[in-house]
């Protein structure tokens, strides 16, 4: 990594952002690796790290959950292994076996799953796993940690005698017990164990009288534990035992130990690619939150962020509450000069884009909009807070000087170079001349610069240089507050008269301040203000515009997919109507066929054959015109009232083109066909029904119903949002007893139109929200 990117990586708090991906790994392993993210300049790199994140965040959506819950950290426990002599604990071997399994399952994982996650499928193909260590030490070792009876022939019959002679031992106990107390010398009615021998509690001043071996006494001195002389034999035995236990137990792990060490390089391997594999779900679960997505790599050597949101702020804000930056730099337009007021965002702006460069470059999704383009930089040189040091001798503008000499010494044409308050911190007019020379060199290199300033001097000089571009942030003039909106192309104003009219300054000193401003400074200022608003009022201007033309998009578009549900459905009923009396008429004809077999057959005359089939002909003939009628063209006048068959909503027609119809309904027009239309016959000219719906929900909160309650609700809910034709809806229920939830998944079992249904993941609310997916209509 460049040192220039440790200073970045500090000053942008980008350790924030790999603080929180770690919480959001699996393993420790993989926590580690988060802690040591850090962003690269290779662009293949980067590039296959974005899309190994988006089929690990892919994966997550469909799948909920991957398998490296299991992954320890075993680094440690491997290394132990090559010791000679070491050998390796219970619990250390539960992590070996526990490593094992995770890799052995997230291999079978990612081998099904690739064809939609390539590269991480690529990755799992290395994984090791040995099913008979894995197995050896499940069979060997239970889940807390002991070493089972079963995990040897010598170790089960040593703890069968342990066990007989304990019980032995405590009944020839219980007999001296019970002696002892009936001579009043016991402190306590038990039998305890002391060094690993069973023993009874005396009271001190008998402890002469009770012939045995005296282990150790309380705390207060009052009570002596004996070793019954009697026991002695039975508890010696007993120490045996345990020791040949404990001898069995070591040789059982020495055992396993030299299997684990057998397989320690492909391990060692495996433990590498599964804390690669966590990382990459790390940053996709990182994505979630964020709502992020990857950029375009190189983009042209064009920086361009849409839609980008301060990575740290959402972490404590809610999305919609974050405002989101766009900005495009690069081509002929490589240095930008943000102003605006103080606490009006500009700092945050210059974070924002430096933190989505090394997010990207270090391949993390950033919280943009996925048309985004970042080209790879080699440097990144930030010059933003106050570096002052007493110990070395640094002054604020001293410490500014020191930063922009390091960036004019080691910039390049591939270096993105942030400074806060360019210029600050001197003699305003000196520090204008700096700052203009310095932004000039910078961008004579050929490098992104991006700075931030109050001096007016430097608007004039951004507005007037080739390749340099005003910026600003936008102040509400009626609030005198920020918007926190980037504004690119237009200088903005610090306010600070303003500011401090708001803050009820003395109203004489902030006129005898505007006089000392001059007229000339004054026009410019009042000049941007006016700028200001009029461009606040065409943003409001768009944004409603905007929303007017979602909404009756969406109108249009409920409307059509109404007009089509009843064009379907009165097909559908000529087609049944036709069919029906075709049915019938088929019938009949038969039924008369038949009889005039009969008739045939009793010898009538053919003059009467000849005129009964003649008559069904005759009936064939009606039904066939009749069919033919109901398929013309009805007609209508430009002006009439009509409305669609089978439909009361009643519209004017105000067009004829052909076959297709124009009709204006109170919410709008619509073309259909002219054979779907029929006079509107007793309606009041010029009166016209909308297609209005009902409001429809996509979410329904049970929380705090009965059964019967819910169910209601459901229902209607149900009906409401199959008729506004919705395909998904969340119903939630909470987690409680289970009990609703029960309820609710019956009740959806027999409802008619729902598709699927099924619990929400842990990003939609868990098992306490369901999710219904209704069948399309």
């Amino acid at each position: 990594m460049s040192p220039d990117f440790t200073s970045a990586i500090r000053k942008l708090d980008f350790e924030k952002i790999l603080l929180q991906i770690g919480t959001l790994a699996a393993s420790e392993p993989g926590k580690t690796l988060c802690r040591a993210i850090q962003p690269s300049t290779d662009p293949v790199w980067i590039e296959t790290e974005l899309r190994r994140v988006d089929e690990a965040k892919q994966l997550l959506i469909a799948e909920g959950s991957v398998p490296l819950d299991g992954l320890k950290n075993i680094v440690p426990h491997l290394k132990k292994t090559s010791v000679e002599g070491q050998v390796l604990t219970a619990a250390e071997l539960l992590d070996v076996a526990s490593s094992l399994r995770a890799a052995r399952a997230m291999h079978a994982f990612l081998r099904k799953r690739a064809s939609t996650a390539p590269l991480l499928a690529a990755d799992a193909s290395g994984l090791f796993f040995d099913r008979v260590v894995e197995f050896n030490i499940a069979e060997a070792i239970d889940e807390s940690g002991s070493v089972r009876d079963t995990a040897s022939k010598d170790l089960l019959t040593i703890r069968r005698d342990m066990a007989q002679l304990r019980e032995q031992l405590r009944r020839r106990l219980a007999a001296i017990l019970k002696e002892v107390a009936q001579k009043e010398m016991l402190q306590d009615d038990i039998i305890t164990t002391r060094d690993g021998r069973l023993v009874i509690p005396v009271k001190a001043e008998f402890k002469h009288k009770v012939a045995g071996f005296i282990h150790s006494t309380s705390a207060s001195g009052a009570t002596v534990f004996i070793e019954p002389a009697e026991a002695l034999d039975l508890n010696n035995t007993l120490r045996e035992l345990q020791f040949a236990e404990q001898r069995e137990i070591e040789r059982i792990l020495k055992d396993l130990s030299s299997q684990v060490a057998g397989i320690r390089d492909e391990l060692e391997n495996s433990l590498n690619i599964l804390a690669h594999l966590d990382l990459a779900f790390a940053k996709a679960r990182f994505s979630i939150q964020i709502i992020g997505s990857a950029p375009r790599i190189g983009g042209g050597k064009l920086l361009t962020l849409n839609a980008a949101r301060h990575p740290i702020l959402l972490q404590t804000h809610p999305h919609d509450q974050v405002v989101p930056l766009s900005v495009e730099l690069g081509g002929n337009v490589r240095t930008m000069v943000i102003t605006g007021p103080n606490a009006g965002g500009k700092t945050v702006a210059l974070k924002t884009l430096g933190l989505c460069v090394l997010m990207t470059q270090a391949g993390i999704h950033i919280p943009a909009s996925a048309d985004s383009a970042i080209p790879v930089f080699e440097q990144v040189f930030v010059d933003m807070g106050d570096d002052q040091s007493i110990e070395q001798d640094l002054s604020t503008f001293s410490s500014h000087l020191t930063n922009l000499r390091t960036i004019l010494s080691g910039s390049t044409d591939k270096s993105l170079i942030l400074i806060d308050e360019v210029g600050a911190g001197t003699d305003p007019v000196e520090g204008d001349a700096l700052a203009a020379a310095l932004l000039l060199k910078l961008q004579e290199r050929g490098a992104i610069t991006v700075a931030t300033t109050h001096h007016s001097a430097l608007k004039v000089f951004a507005h007037e240089t080739p390749g340099v571009k005003n910026a600003s942030m936008e102040f509400d003039q009626k609030h005198l507050r920020p918007t926190y909106r980037f504004r690119a192309g237009i200088p903005g104003s610090s306010y600070a008269l303003e500011l401090a009219e708001r803050m009820e300054l003395d109203r004489s000193v902030i006129a005898a301040a505007k006089a000392r401003l001059g007229a000339q400074q004054t026009r410019l200022e009042s000049l941007i203000t006016s700028l200001q608003e009029e461009l606040t009022t065409a943003r409001k201007a768009a944004e409603e515009a905007e929303r007017d033309r979602a909404t009756l998009a969406r109108l249009i578009a409920t409307y059509e997919q109404k007009l089509a549900e009843v064009r379907n459905e009165i097909r559908d009923l000529r087609r049944s109507a036709r069919e029906e009396v075709q049915r019938i008429l088929t019938e009949a004809h038969s039924t008369v066929e038949r009889t005039v077999q009969t008739i045939r057959e009793s010898a009538a005359s053919r003059e009467s054959v000849k005129a009964a089939r003649q008559e069904i002909d005759a009936l064939l003939r009606t039904h066939r015109e009749a069919e033919a009628e109901t398929m013309e063209i009805p007609a209508l006048q430009v002006g009439q009232q009509v409305r669609l068959k089978g439909t009361t909503p009643v519209g004017e027609l105000i067009a004829v083109n052909g076959t297709e119809a124009t009709v204006l309904w109170e919410n709008g027009t619509m073309r259909v066909s002219l054979r779907d239309l029929e006079p509107a016959v007793g309606q009041r000219t010029g009166s016209r029904v909308s297609f209005s719906l009902p409001p429809a929900r996509s979410e329904l909160d049970l929380r705090g119903l009965t059964g019967d309650e819910a169910a209601d609700r459901v229902q209607r809910f149900l009906d409401e949002a199959y008729v506004a034709g919705l395909h998904r809806v969340d119903i939630i229920h909470g987690k409680g007893t289970g009990a609703l939830r029960k309820r609710i998944a019956r009740l959806l079992k027999d409802y008619p139109h729902v598709k699927s249904f099924r619990l929400g993941e842990w990003n939609e609310g868990g098992s306490g929200v369901t999710v219904v997916e209704l069948a399309e209509g």
